[in-house]
């Protein structure tokens, strides 16, 4: 396997794609039976439908920024609008991937009891129930390798309390959920998760409050009374912040 190989082979472990794992090394493999007379066909091949593909225009799909993290919203299905944090990833070598590709984590409520969901997204632009992305931060490759700040941030969201009394134990707080799921909500996970990426000096949330940015980003969500807008069309996908 080529330098390159190992590179990219490397990135795509950090940030844990097997997907694109079992492509990489379906090519390499195949390098060793193929002429090469094929894989230079292959190859041009490739290059003129990559200059003759036209890329959709998209807009707000256009704004998001890798390895960046996002505060999502998703419509409401009874009263309120879903919260948690969408992570992007960074340009990928020699893979053309979308810019909206990332990691979802957030707080759902599964068999009587919070736990952490994290899962890998293709394009988030294709979720039917988004309505918006808002910027925390832009996470910066200049201070550490970015794979090594996306494991530490990894880390630092599954240590996160979930649940109100792991809440409480933690920080000596009592903060309002949702009365119906055990005094608790992805709200609160969401703001807390915030504070401790900042705290480990892995966002910059510029002088501000989680509770402000969540503030601020609920506003721009839809209306102050989410129930109006349950099974509404929102007309698409909003990126902001």
């Amino acid at each position: 396997m080529s330098l390159s190989d190992h590179v990219l082979t490397h990135l795509l472990h950090s940030f844990n794609l097997p997907l694109f794992d079992n492509l990489l090394t379906l090519n390499v493999n195949a390098t060793k039976t193929r002429p090469l007379t094929d894989l230079m066909t292959s190859v041009h091949t490739m290059e003129a439908s990559a200059a003759n593909r036209v890329e959709p225009f998209n807009p707000p799909v256009d704004k998001i920024l890798p390895n960046s993290l996002y505060l999502t919203f998703n419509a409401p299905a009874v009263d309120d609008y879903h919260r948690g944090l969408f992570l992007t990833y960074p340009p990928m070598l020699c893979i053309h991937e979308p810019a909206t590709s990332g990691t979802l984590f957030h707080a759902t409520y599964y068999e009587s009891k919070w736990v952490l969901e994290r899962r890998p997204i293709k394009d988030v632009s294709t979720s039917t129930s988004l309505v918006l992305l808002y910027l925390v931060a832009t996470i910066d490759p200049s201070k550490h390798r970015l794979d090594e700040q996306f494991h530490k941030i990894n880390k630092i969201l599954e240590a996160v309390p979930m649940g109100k009394e792991a809440r409480e134990k933690e920080f000596g707080e009592v903060k309002r959920g949702n009365p119906v799921l055990d005094g608790y909500d992805c709200v609160i996970w969401t703001g807390d998760a915030m504070r401790a990426l900042s705290k480990e000096g892995l966002i910059d949330l510029g002088g501000r409050d989680a509770d402000d940015i969540m503030s601020k980003a609920r506003a721009l969500a839809g209306p102050e009374d989410a129930r109006t807008m349950v099974g509404k069309d929102f007309g698409g996908l909003n990126v902001s912040g």
